[in-house]
């Protein structure tokens, strides 16, 4: 009976775990998505008005927009070509396409495109950035 009761109480125990977790998982996708649309404001401001000045831990940076690019891989396209479903196109999904003489590396490179990205970067300020962005010296 002992046991049967120390049982229940670990089963108790983790399952209380496991809520928790759930718990901060769904609140980091809303910090996530939180963080992302405060980004996407700044970058667009920044876009507008030009560079801008912002205080972290009352040390000035400057707050620019970066241009990049990311390589996707267009799984749609590819699984339109070859009829097959785009779930099908797993690792090893392509793997296996690529055995059976399917699609050949070099093919599967036309299915790579470059998507432009801006990030948001953040440098400590030197002096001239400060009288450059609020005007004159300070």
């Amino acid at each position: 009976m002992d046991v049967n009761v120390q049982t229940n109480i670990k089963q108790s125990e983790i399952n209380g775990l496991y809520q928790e977790v759930e718990s901060l998982k769904k609140q980091r996708i809303q910090l996530k998505e939180n963080i992302d649309k405060k980004t996407d404001k700044i970058i667009s401001h920044i876009l507008k008005h030009g560079n801008v000045l912002a205080y972290k831990d009352n040390v000035p940076h400057v707050l620019t927009v970066k241009n990049g690019k990311t390589k996707k891989f267009d799984k749609s396209a590819l699984a339109n070509d070859l009829d097959v479903t785009i779930k099908e196109l797993d690792l090893i999904g392509i793997a296996e396409l690529v055995e059976e003489n399917r699609v050949t590396a070099q093919k599967l490179k036309d299915y790579e495109y470059d998507e432009p990205t801006q990030k948001l970067k953040a440098r400590k300020a030197k002096k001239s950035d400060i009288e450059l962005i609020l005007g004159g010296p300070r």
